[in-house]
């Protein structure tokens, strides 16, 4: 635990410095907000440098890795939520900042009423959620729960580098690329400079905070909607993919298993929207909202066969390896083909040999188990907070779609959060927890506080 503790003191001081930006953002509107982000960010670098300084560091094992993974997204959460005090109530402060470092984009606010240095914290924290569970997947590569690895590992080809840290290097290059790239296409399609920031480091991150109310509709701007759908899709794409396309691998991309299910996913649900009586362009763009797990909306989503539908994209998410939240692409592709794969087997011999492929790749039982075992644990979760939010008294399609949305992170919604009771907000925090981290390392966490030991 004391390499944990000395990492969780790094990470404790870097949280302390990035909330003294958004001083600066204070100092440029001129709006004098400075105590609360000074406050929580002399608070978390001291005790950050004093974790830091008292406990040695070292290697860190896969457990320790997820330990750590789980107490910082916990303890950075509850330090985010210092600034929104003076304007939320308690629970509703530590909602939004669990919903920015998620990157999940459920709200109890109106953006509108808050000044611009908190929106843009708001915007931050769903950035450095994105980058950083980007990194934490660089960091527990093998790990049981973190984006399906081992699949890639299997291949050998997806990996981007030998060394972690450059892999890590690598991979911060690309996500500040698209996110400056998103600053740029959303200011060039008509959006003032403060809102381009904000919606260039939430759509990246695939996290889908807006500064309205009315998420991206409230712009009616067709080319915002249609930029936002390109770094919706960049910030869904495995950024082990991005990096082959980067060395102008394109091929690679037309051959990745992810990518072919994901616009096979994306043509077949927006026809079943534009189907309903959605617009093509609304269909299109709230199938990828939902698939992507960024959450930005374009109107108002009533109960009915829309809601049911995006639920189940919800349910999908986007690539491994991504910002993106949800089960992830390739265990659906793995589960689906390996349903196939278990009735072909169930007709020949016992003694004949049905390896399970995967692309270029065989997949082990090992591997396939992980799988099984990562959906059961997911969707058991979602049965629990549906059933949970159905004796609040919320219907059973708006639990599912609501349960749906927070544990992938999504944030589409068909209830204000605010009018929630806080029991519903809590539980809907833990939702958001465990489906950024995958569930294992928060089950990690749990089994060292009951003291198994390792």
């Amino acid at each position: 635990m004391g390499y944990v503790a000395s990492y969780l003191g790094v990470v404790l001081e870097l949280t302390g410095m990035l909330l003294l930006v958004p001083i600066i953002v204070s100092g440029i509107f001129g709006e004098g907000i400075y105590f609360p982000f000074m406050v929580a960010a002399i608070a978390s670098f001291a005790v950050g440098s004093i974790l830091d300084r008292h406990f040695k560091r070292g290697e860190l094992d896969f457990g320790s890795a997820m330990l750590l993974a789980s107490l910082s997204f916990i303890i950075v959460s509850a330090v985010g939520a210092v600034p929104y005090l003076p304007y939320l109530a308690p629970v509703d402060a530590l909602f939004e900042s669990v919903s920015g470092f998620t990157t999940t984009g459920l709200t109890t606010v109106a953006p509108e009423m808050l000044p611009r240095s908190v929106l843009f914290w708001r915007s931050l924290t769903q950035w450095l959620g994105g980058l950083g569970i980007l990194l934490i997947f660089m960091l527990m590569l093998p790990s049981l729960g973190i984006a399906s690895y081992f699949l890639y590992r299997a291949e050998g080809k997806e990996r981007i580098e030998a060394g972690v840290y450059n892999s890590m290097k690598r991979i911060s290059i690309i996500y500040a690329s698209y996110t400056l790239l998103g600053f740029a296409l959303f200011y060039l399609a008509g959006m003032g400079a403060f809102d381009a920031v904000a919606h260039g480091l939430t759509s990246v991150s695939t996290g889908g905070f807006s500064t309205r109310s009315g998420s991206l509709g409230s712009f009616g701007n067709p080319w915002v909607n249609a930029v936002a759908c390109l770094v919706m899709i960049l910030g869904a794409t495995s950024f082990i993919v991005h990096d082959r396309l980067w060395s102008l691998k394109f091929v690679s991309y037309l051959k990745n298993q992810e990518a072919r299910l994901f616009w096979a996913i994306m043509l077949i649900f927006t026809a079943l929207l534009a189907a309903i009586g959605w617009g093509l362009d609304q269909a299109f763009f709230h199938a990828a909202s939902a698939l992507t797990t960024t959450g930005f909306s374009l109107s108002e989503i009533g109960p009915g066969t829309g809601a049911f539908l995006l639920s189940l994209l919800m349910l999908a998410g986007g690539f491994a390896g991504s910002t993106a939240g949800g089960m992830k692409l390739i265990r659906v592709f793995a589960i689906g083909k390996g349903i196939y794969w278990f009735g072909k087997k169930t007709l020949l011999p016992k003694e004949a040999v049905v390896p399970f492929r995967i692309g270029q790749s065989f997949l082990r039982a090992p591997a396939m188990i992980r799988i099984f075992i990562f959906v059961i644990a997911y969707m058991l979760l979602l049965g629990i907070t549906t059933v949970a939010l159905s004796m609040l008294g919320y219907s059973p399609l708006i639990s599912f779609f609501q349960a749906a949305s927070a544990q992938g992170t999504v944030g589409l919604s068909m209830v204000p959060m605010a009018s929630l009771p806080w029991a519903a907000k809590l539980l809907l925090m833990c939702n958001m927890l465990l489906g950024r981290l995958e569930i294992f390392p928060f089950l990690a966490l749990f089994m060292a506080l009951i003291g198994v030991k390792r």
